[in-house]
């Protein structure tokens, strides 16, 4: 027999109980193993390891199910801040998207206004709309950016994360 083969019956008498095999590499694992006292020899001290290892029980102890415990509750709480905290995003979004809209709308009066009062020409006033539109919503996204969630401790957004945090509970 060849190392091949070997290795082959190896592979297979380790995954068999773990991943199975089929039937075609059942049959020719037990005709390798009737031919081959070598590999017989390996299921037998493998089959001897498992057994071993089964016959220990493991028990965690009092202060690893405390650790554990706490890292879990931790996480839990650490997932309800995250969801909070793109709740709040979300609610900031659409505040951009309503102030950006208004102020498009208010900046295009008065677009109209300086185009027609001023005689400037609407290639200079288009970008200045457009600037002022779109600041609204930039200037929640650097607001959010630049406070993190303990900065707002006390304000209107944290009652709103209590709030939140208590409809998800």
């Amino acid at each position: 027999m060849n190392s091949h083969e070997h290795e082959r019956a190896i592979d297979l008498i380790s995954r068999r109980e773990i991943e199975g095999v089929t039937e075609a590499e059942a049959r020719w694992l037990e005709s390798h193993l009737a031919e081959c006292g070598d590999c017989s020899q390996f299921e037998l001290v493998l089959g001897s390891a498992e057994q071993a290892m089964r016959s220990f029980t493991v028990m965690a102890s009092g202060s690893l199910v405390a650790s554990t415990q706490s890292r879990v509750h931790a996480r839990a709480v650490q997932l309800r801040e995250r969801d909070s905290r793109r709740f709040l995003i979300a609610i900031s979004f659409a505040m951009g998207v309503v102030f950006s809209t208004l102020s498009a709308w208010a900046w295009w009066e008065v677009g109209g206004w300086m185009v027609e009062r001023l005689s400037l020409p609407p290639a200079i006033v288009g970008p200045g709309m457009v600037f002022f539109w779109l600041l609204p919503a930039v200037l929640l996204g650097i607001l959010l950016l630049a406070f993190p969630e303990s900065k707002f401790e006390g304000s209107v957004m944290h009652l709103l994360m209590k709030d939140r945090q208590r409809g998800i509970q």
